[in-house]
């Protein structure tokens, strides 16, 4: 879960810098498309990640529960 976690910091904080990059007005139509595109992969990717963390957290519930009954 550790690395899960990493790389959802590491990719949350990619889609903040993906964010500061789309308020920027001097880029061009083409770059803003482009970053749109990678905003949207690091939203996908970040989701993911935060659905395996839900489901390991889930896991552990489950066995704690069945462990202390």
């Amino acid at each position: 879960m550790a690395k899960s976690i990493i790389n959802y910091e590491k990719k949350y904080t990619a889609l903040e810098e993906v964010v500061k990059k789309l308020d920027d007005e001097s880029l061009s139509m083409h770059e803003l498309l482009k970053t749109y595109k990678e905003g949207l992969t690091l939203v996908k990717e970040c989701s993911d990640l935060l659905q395996l963390v839900e489901e390991e957290v889930e896991q552990i519930i489950e066995t704690v529960q069945v462990d202390t009954n």
